[in-house]
């Protein structure tokens, strides 16, 4: 799962844009937690939303 997944998955699931990465880190752990993704893709997740994140903060 790739960050655009992510926000496509959050936009179809939520019907909004999401407005920080912290809303997007919630919403993955959410469908961790209901068994939705396996810890893998949970994982894979969380480091492209940190990478995601760490980019904003470099530029």
């Amino acid at each position: 799962m790739n960050l655009q997944s992510i926000q496509s998955a959050f936009l179809e699931t939520k019907k909004y844009e999401p407005t920080s990465i912290s809303e997007l880190m919630n919403f993955i752990k959410t469908l961790y937690i209901k068994g939705e993704m396996t810890i893998s893709e949970y994982r894979t997740a969380v480091m492209y939303l940190e990478a995601s994140e760490l980019e904003k903060i470099s530029n």
